[in-house]
């Protein structure tokens, strides 16, 4: 059940702040977030045995990820990590959409969600086995494995009661407060937001923040494995390597 948080339009000098916690099958390995082609440069992390990704950012100022949706669980069909590659190479929100259109028509996908976000626009699309998007808005956004701000999610319910008051607080606070958040395991009935189960669980954590004037004051940071006992690495280095969106 992974988790996906954004904050945009509310962290000072940050529209897009991300935290997100992947949760995956232990037998399923992935490589720390690097520099990914050079025509579109797209940093992310990457899936060893698809070869996609779950979560990333691109020279065009789009972050996307993807969450897995519960139905089709087909062996035939195309990677979804290869789809968030994809989107990543396109030159904006609309293109992504349009893109995203195209592919459920020609070709086969398990059940997904996708976020793709910019400074000037959030959606979310949903596809299980018909392709519908919604808007996300200012504030505090959230992404699970039932989709995008959806009423009655109980995660993401508890990822607000988390984050409620630390949704305008500058960068370093705002990162503090989502690494808290990411670790939280549930209290009482409260869902966790770090799993743990037999065979897999919450397996790595990624925070990004694009900066709105400057990539040499972009952040990433990575956690290869549960954050509650997995130290987050700096990758400022690596997504700093991001040209300027024009």
């Amino acid at each position: 059940m992974c988790t996906l948080v954004l904050l945009w339009r509310t962290v000072p000098g940050y529209d897009l702040v991300v935290g997100m916690n992947r949760d995956e099958s232990s037998m399923r390995p992935a490589d720390p977030p690097s520099l990914l082609g050079s025509e579109v440069p797209v940093v992310a992390p990457r899936d060893r045995k698809a070869g996609g990704t779950w979560i990333g950012a691109s020279g065009t100022g789009l972050v996307v990820a993807l969450s897995n949706r519960r139905g089709r669980t087909s062996d035939t069909a195309r990677s979804r990590g290869q789809l968030v590659l994809d989107a990543l190479r396109a030159p904006s929100v609309p293109a992504v959409d349009i893109l995203v259109q195209r592919e459920v028509r020609e070709h086969e996908y398990n059940f997904w969600n996708l976020l793709a976000a910019t400074r000037e626009e959030v959606r979310f699309f949903r596809y299980d086995g018909r392709l519908t998007m919604t808007r996300g808005h200012e504030g505090l956004n959230v992404l699970t494995n039932e989709g995008g701000n959806v009423a009655g999610d109980a995660k993401a319910e508890a990822v607000q009661d988390l984050l409620g008051k630390s949704t305008r607080k500058p960068i370093e606070e705002t990162l503090r407060a989502l690494q808290g958040t990411l670790r939280t395991h549930g209290a009482g009935r409260g869902p966790a937001i770090c799993v743990h189960g037999a065979g897999g669980g919450t397996t790595s954590a990624t925070i990004l923040a694009v900066s709105n004037a400057d990539v040499g004051e972009n952040v990433l940071l990575y956690a290869d494995g549960a954050p509650c006992s997995t130290p987050f690495r700096d990758y400022r280095d690596v997504v700093r390597r991001l040209p300027n969106p024009r």
